[in-house]
């Protein structure tokens, strides 16, 4: 029975954990204006898309240059190909091909210019995310910038040579003989090849991206889960396009028009879809200190609005933080939590149970989703009140550093820590007044 009451413990602690996780990953995406980085993803990938191919391409023509004796097994199986080409006079124009072109320093240009636009935002959002936790490095950035687009387009080129390549193996005659034996299975395998390759490539480039383009330096095990629900998302939500847009059902124009809308979505909702889990990457790599956060600023519990409601459910036990040793503090009833002239070296938050303050002409009772505390470690003195409980209470300790990170970091804290330590000030001065 102990055995499955940890268990239900454990999977209880997760569900709560992740609930806090993925209400934060929303509202600092929302918080974060990430949907005008996407949109700014989106556009700049489109405005970019063209003078990239158009690079890629060159840079393929140069490999068939140097080469010119695989054009044939690469394309002579291709019956389009044949069809709309004459290979000889493509072969002849590629070796005619000597020294770099004016159309070549032109698209190199267009690409500096236009490409960078596009890693430019990408690495805008993925700043925006992390910048609270991370220095701004602008010239880190643009370095960044420019070896991703090196890196893509000599990538994205040997990957369309590769494919080009092995079509070419699969439909010679050696292997052709094997796909006449196994047909299904030979069809199965390319099929997949063709489908697959594109998700790849977008899970490790997001993986790259979250690991290194935010420079908070997150566990490479949830980069890689990141931009695994990343990649999943994004082929769920290109099938549920499939589902209600059939472009099949239209005719030419508007097939064209139909497929260009869709592409416009489809890159627009992957960059959503690409922020947010970088917003999720953020979350989890910095989840203590926000939950702190969103613990300090709880609504009061005179605060009786559903959303107040809600947040108070959500946040009210943050297991995350009472898991950890050297937080969680289990007090009986009547046991001191501190003293008058103890070091003020750090704050409490009441995870349950009531603490009574006792200062010199009053008493006041602190309850659950509640702290305490924070005058003094705010200030760096000593305790000026007696803590006691009043109840049984379970308490999280919050240290000294981890509080002032909280008050640099957040400017909602900061206000209400101000305002705490402006009501400490007028008590403590209404008392010296009562006492004189």
């Amino acid at each position: 029975m102990s055995g499955e009451r940890k268990q239900r413990k454990s999977r209880r602690f997760s569900l709560n954990t992740m609930l806090q996780r993925t209400y934060m990953t929303f509202l600092f995406f929302f918080s974060n204006d990430l949907f005008a980085y996407a949109s700014a993803c989106a556009f700049g990938f489109l405005f970019s898309f063209i003078p990239v191919i158009m690079l890629i391409l060159v840079i393929l023509i140069r490999v068939l240059h140097t080469t010119p004796e695989t054009i044939y097994p690469l394309f002579g199986n291709n019956e389009a190909v044949v069809t709309f080409l004459n290979l000889e006079s493509v072969t002849s124009s590629i070796q005619q091909i000597t020294t770099i072109t004016n159309f070549e320093i032109v698209l190199g240009i267009a690409i500096i210019w236009m490409a960078r636009r596009f890693f430019s935002s990408v690495m805008g959002g993925i700043s925006c995310v992390f910048r609270t936790e991370t220095p701004v490095r602008p010239l880190l950035s643009q370095l960044i910038v420019l070896a991703v687009e090196a890196v893509l387009i000599v990538a994205t080129s040997a990957i369309i040579f590769l494919i080009i390549t092995f079509n070419a193996l699969w439909n010679s005659s050696f292997l052709g003989e094997f796909e006449k034996m196994f047909p299904r299975l030979t069809g199965s395998f390319t099929e997949l090849i063709v489908k697959t390759l594109p998700y790849f490539i977008i899970f490790m480039v997001a993986t790259v991206f979250y690991r290194e383009g935010s420079r908070a330096k997150a566990k490479l095990s949830i980069c890689i889960l990141a931009s695994a629900l990343c990649t999943i998302t994004f082929i769920l939500f290109q099938k549920l396009m499939g589902i209600f847009i059939n472009l099949n059902n239209y005719n030419f124009v508007y097939g064209v028009l139909s497929n260009t809308i869709v592409l416009l979505m489809e890159v627009f909702f992957f960059f959503v879809i690409f922020l947010f889990f970088a917003e999720f990457v953020f979350v989890h790599q910095y989840f203590d200190t926000l939950l702190i956060s969103e613990l300090y600023l709880l609504p009061d519990r005179n605060n009786t609005s559903l959303w107040a409601t809600f947040k108070r459910l959500l946040f009210l036990k943050p297991r995350a933080l009472m898991r950890k040793a050297g937080n969680s503090i289990s007090l009986k009833k009547g046991e001191t939590i501190y003293k008058e002239g103890d070091k003020g070296n750090c704050t409490f938050y009441i995870a349950s149970g009531t603490v009574k303050i006792s200062r010199p002409n009053n008493v006041v009772f602190f309850n659950s989703g509640s702290f305490f505390g924070e005058e003094a470690c705010i200030l760096d003195q000593q305790r000026k009140e007696n803590a006691t409980a009043q109840t049984d209470v379970k308490l999280v300790r919050i240290s000294e550093e981890v509080f002032y990170s909280l008050l640099e970091k957040n400017p909602k804290v900061s206000a209400k820590a101000m305002s705490r330590i402006s009501k400490y000030f007028a008590r403590f001065y209404r008392a010296n007044e009562g006492h004189e």
